[in-house]
């Protein structure tokens, strides 16, 4: 990969040089080409990300243009991982950009994320999480939680067998019925952010915990969860949702 374009980026300490070469050689998992994940894949290509593949099953809505960088009114109709591949593919040619039609489901998902260094979680519904939540403890694959609701966003990077998984923190994450609000800018505010816990895991750094962040109060919470002993996924390897 022709490191020229990322001159900038290999001078910031915490990514340095030796980071940069990294990130060539990782493979990100994307479910969900929505909000969070469209943000997310459009980042991930243009920082260097060797590897991404965008799995999702739906069209592009008008109402999805708000929210997302990637989509606009000649995409409507259009399935969302095959537009994004696309156009990511022309903002870095070295990157393998894949774009899946398929719904995640617990009899593929296996098949899906079985080469990832990491998985970004870009879906809108607490069931596909569980169910990644399941395969990434089962097979020790990091990933990285994020959900929007009006004008909050919460993420967590989950590195199995060292941070809560989450289930751990299930009870903090409130219940969502009907429509949901969500204010334009957030998914993208939150998909750099989910972006950079992700990058913290391709290098071995530090996470920064459960994070809750509201665009509108502009009001940044970290809470440092601690593991549930009695967790029945990370502890107790009961894998209900695989």
């Amino acid at each position: 990969m022709n490191f020229e374009r990322f001159q900038r980026q290999i001078i910031v300490p915490e990514l340095g040089e030796e980071g940069q070469q990294l990130l060539p050689k990782k493979h990100i998992v994307i479910i969900g080409g929505g909000g969070l994940g469209s943000n997310s894949s459009n980042i991930l290509t243009r920082i260097g990300i060797g590897s991404i593949d965008i799995v999702d099953d739906d069209l592009v809505e008008l109402p999805n243009l708000y929210r997302t960088s990637i989509f606009n009114e000649e995409d409507v109709g259009r399935p969302k991982c095959q537009i994004l591949e696309e156009k990511l593919q022309k903002i870095n040619s070295e990157v393998r950009i894949r774009g899946i039609k398929k719904r995640v489901t617990k009899e593929n998902i296996h098949s899906i994320v079985k080469n990832a260094d990491i998985i970004l979680d870009g879906t809108d519904n607490m069931q596909t999480r569980f169910l990644i939540n399941d395969i990434s403890i089962k097979h020790n694959i990091p990933w990285v939680y994020a959900g929007v609701y009006s004008t909050v966003g919460m993420i967590m990077g989950i590195h199995p067998k060292h941070t809560p998984c989450l289930k751990c923190i299930s009870q903090s994450i409130p219940e969502k019925t009907g429509e949901i609000p969500i204010l334009g800018n957030l998914p993208l505010t939150i998909a750099s952010i989910e972006c950079t816990e992700a990058m913290k895991l391709l290098l071995g750094k530090q996470l920064s915990g459960f994070i809750i962040y509201d665009v509108w109060n502009q009001s940044f919470e970290q809470m440092n969860i601690k593991r549930n002993p009695r967790c029945s996924c990370c502890q107790r390897g009961i894998f209900e949702f695989l």
